[in-house]
C-alpha cells in the first residue's frame, strides 16, 4: 500500500506587490527599509529606526533588502505610498 503525496505548502507569505513610485523610493533609499507596525498601520521605517529582526520576512527590491515584519508578511499584499511616514509626503509636496 502506498501512502498519498504530501500536498505541496503555499508559500506562507508571498512577495507582495510593489508599486513603481514605491519601489524607485526603496531603490534610491539611503539605507534598508522596514515595514514594521504601528497604531495607525504598516508604515516602511528605515532600519536606524526599526531594525530588522530574525523572524523578518526578506525581499530584494533593485539590489536592496527590504524587510517586512513578521506580523505584517501575512498581511501585506500591495507597497504603496499609504505606507510612507507623514513627513516623507510633506517633503514631496514642497518640492
Amino acid at each position: 500500500m502506498t501512502m498519498p503525496a504530501k500536498p505541496v505548502k503555499k508559500d506562507p507569505h508571498p512577495d507582495p506587490e510593489i508599486s513603481p513610485e514605491m519601489r524607485e523610493h526603496i531603490k534610491n533609499s539611503f539605507s534598508e527599509l522596514r515595514i514594521c507596525t504601528t497604531c495607525e498601520g504598516p508604515i516602511l521605517l528605515p532600519v536606524r529606526l526599526s531594525p530588522p529582526k530574525p523572524m523578518d520576512v526578506k525581499i530584494d527590491v533593485g539590489g536592496r533588502t527590504l524587510y517586512i515584519s513578521a506580523v505584517q508578511a501575512p498581511r501585506v499584499k500591495v507597497i504603496d505610498s499609504r505606507m510612507l511616514p507623514k513627513c516623507v509626503l510633506q517633503k514631496r509636496k514642497k518640492c
